[in-house]
């Protein structure tokens, strides 16, 4: 049997994971992760490096193992995002899952001979006969179907330099995605009973993501990460990166007024510092990367404190920022957990380096049984459970 693996690059670990259809669901076979080279800001910068990190990681993780396709993720900086407008007739005055999948194809062909190469849509909206906005259109009655959809394209130079990256890997397809698909698909965004978050703590960059009726709504790139914080902690110390880096890791904490004073061991010297002192630090940048965040949901209008925000990243490891962005926000604030995969270690799924990996397998996607080729064959890649 076949395997499906995918592959998040960031600019400070690689992950790829690798999962098999079978009776009961999909199941991950495995999961790698090792630190990244060769890419900043998501986007490949030295084609060597990275190559290398993806045979190391095909070497471990898939063997001998036959792989039919890898879906890899792209950051925002590789992407084009725009909106689209289709409507279709309704075929039997109804709307059906089959009316969807004909619009999702309509909006594919009005971009074909583009220049870009297209990437991924997603719908975030429906209205039936220009009535009001729905996120469920099923079972509606109507003449015509009207959906909007978010349309993602990369340039057809930089995917082809990606695609070889995997030569003489053994996988010979590759799709990409945009990040936000990872997300809908690991948190299994329609089957939500509340509107909620997404904040993604990356190390150069962050991600802010808002989810109302089950669908994508908004979704912004913010272009400061959680290294910011490794910066302030270098200068205000006078350490080098290495230092700093292993000193948030071990002892960083985002709320001094909880903090216990005592001396910390300055990584790799004989030297001593007091962790209020680092907490100051910490929570002063903490603080400014979060209104960031705050900011945008406030200018959504995510305001009912009743619906969530989901941390992950590398970054939503750092102790207590959950309280710190919860005091801000007012939200009840939880780490994101992937769904619908199925695994013997559940601590996997709760790994916030592992969710955009997880994601990308695809696990919460269902073909539908009347579309046989159309959007769902030019995007390729894709198995239902």
């Amino acid at each position: 049997m076949g395997l499906t693996a995918s592959l998040d690059m960031g600019s400070e670990k690689m992950v790829m994971a690798l999962a098999s259809e079978e009776a009961d669901g999909c199941r991950l076979v495995g999961i790698k992760i090792i630190a990244s080279q060769g890419i900043e800001h998501g986007i490949v910068r030295d084609k060597d490096k990275v190559r290398a990190c993806i045979r190391s990681l095909v070497a471990e993780l898939v063997k001998d193992r036959s792989v039919d396709v890898v879906h890899v993720a792209l950051s925002g900086k590789a992407i084009q995002v725009s909106e689209r407008r289709v409507t279709v007739p309704l075929q039997k005055r109804v709307v059906e899952q089959n009316d969807l999948y004909r619009a999702e194809q309509r909006c594919a062909d009005g971009f074909e001979g583009s220049r870009d190469e297209l990437v991924d849509i997603i719908p975030v909206a429906y209205a039936v006969d220009r009535g009001e906005l729905i996120a469920d259109p099923i079972g509606k009655q109507g003449r015509n179907l009207e959906v909007t959809f978010q349309v993602y394209l990369a340039s057809y130079d930089y995917l082809s330099e990606l695609r070889q990256l995997f030569d003489g890997t053994g996988i010979d397809e590759v799709v990409f995605y945009p990040v936000v698909r990872a997300y809908t698909e690991a948190l299994d965004v329609k089957t939500s009973e509340r509107d909620f978050a997404l904040v993604d703590l990356g190390a150069k960059s962050m991600k802010v993501v808002l989810f109302r009726d089950r669908m994508l709504e908004y979704e912004v790139y913010l272009p400061l990460g959680m290294r910011t914080v490794d910066l302030d902690i270098m200068a205000a110390f006078a350490l080098n990166a290495g230092q700093a880096r292993k000193l948030k890791h071990e002892y960083g904490q985002a709320l001094r007024s909880v903090c216990k004073n005592k001396k910390l061991p300055i990584p790799d010297t004989r030297l001593t510092l007091e962790s209020r002192d680092l907490a100051t630090v910490v929570q002063s940048r903490t603080e400014e990367l979060l209104e960031g965040v705050v900011f945008q949901l406030q200018k959504w209008g995510f305001d009912d404190p009743e619906d969530p925000v989901y941390l992950t990243g590398g970054g939503s490891r750092l102790l207590d920022i959950d309280v710190l962005l919860h005091r801000f926000s007012g939200h009840q604030v939880l780490r994101a957990m992937a769904r619908r995969i199925q695994t013997s270690r559940d601590e996997v799924l709760r790994t916030p380096e592992y969710l955009v990996a997880l994601g990308l397998l695809l696990c919460a996607r269902q073909e539908p049984e009347e579309v046989k080729s159309g959007l769902l064959g030019k995007l390729k890649g894709l198995f239902g459970i």
